[in-house]
């Protein structure tokens, strides 16, 4: 039988929203239904949606903005909606390849115990000219391998590039919430795929847009949530690695604090100097060294 499978889509940016809808409509898999929730949007979606005459979209709007602090809230409410057996969120100014739904399906139903799926992604421009790729990965790996690859920048990530049995987001509680959804992407796939792995497809059939609207583009703001978000995470990998009974905890550990330290000093240096001020006498709420915070202002001084 051919499952159900939904695709998602939180929708707030009106630019490539189009180009998104066109790609799941597109798709050679046609046992689908797409979900698109307008997160409250200022900006004209109603047009895209109208624009398309296909009865498999099914649109929602939400009251208030779900995604403003946290984008996992709309994603979860995204996934209320849904009834497929297998799920998957593409982001509003992602793309997928005709064949992204298709060969999912496939690696589901050759690893029938595993409940995480994954493709290859690639980066595209504004234009959709794709400028870099994601590293190639296994046909399947455990969690623990995946995260090892995570923490060493061996792997990169995106939500849009996931597919996991409904069910199995159910168990476990939904998507991650963090601040800005912060890591919120990582932490909720190594949940997903605590109990039997991930199995990856080698093409390319994910396009992640460098549009400058991503969170992790705007590097200079909500450091302060950034930092938050950062120190949930590290807390959430520890307690899942326990729960988990991984060999090599503490290996692993250790690298995510080398992985996510050098994030936060990139965050730093290019926070506002008014954050700076303020991390120099809280910098333990954060769960960071007063010091980077003292070389990420001494840096300030110097660039003038």
């Amino acid at each position: 039988m051919s499952p159900l499978v939904t695709i998602a889509i939180p929708a707030y940016k009106r630019k490539y929203l189009k180009e998104a809808i066109q790609s799941v409509l597109e798709q050679s898999y046609k046992n689908l239904e797409v979900v698109i929730v307008n997160d409250c949007s200022p900006q004209d979606l109603d047009s895209v949606l109208k624009s398309f005459g296909d009865d498999r979209i099914h649109y929602y709007f939400n009251r208030k903005n779900l995604g403003k602090d946290d984008p996992a809230h709309n994603w979860n409410k995204c996934l209320s909606y849904a009834h497929g057996d297998l799920f998957s969120i593409l982001c509003d100014d992602d793309m997928y390849e005709p064949t992204f739904v298709e060969r999912m399906v496939e690696l589901a139903q050759k690893y029938q115990n595993v409940s995480v799926f994954r493709s290859r992604a690639d980066f595209i421009d504004k234009n959709g000219v794709v400028v870099n790729r994601y590293p190639s990965a296994p046909e399947w790996e455990s969690m623990e391998d995946y995260m090892w690859h995570v923490f060493n920048n061996y792997r990169y990530q995106t939500i849009s590039e996931f597919m996991c049995r409904r069910e199995r987001i159910l168990s476990c509680g939904g998507y991650v919430s963090l601040p800005l959804a912060w890591y919120a992407d990582y932490l909720s796939i190594y949940r997903f795929s605590s109990k039997d792995g991930i199995a990856s497809c080698s093409d390319c059939l994910v396009h992640f847009r460098q549009s400058g609207d991503n969170i992790s583009s705007q590097d200079d703001k909500n450091t302060l949530l950034k930092l938050i978000a950062t120190h949930e995470y590290e807390v959430e990998v520890g307690k899942l690695l326990k729960e988990q009974h991984v060999s090599n905890e503490v290996g692993l550990i250790n690298l995510m604090h080398h992985h996510t330290k050098r994030n936060t000093k990139y965050s730093l240096r290019c926070a506002p100097k008014s954050v700076l001020l303020k991390l120099l006498f809280k910098s333990s709420e954060y769960g960071i060294s007063s010091s980077w915070a003292w070389e990420a202002l001494f840096s300030h001084r110097r660039k003038k």
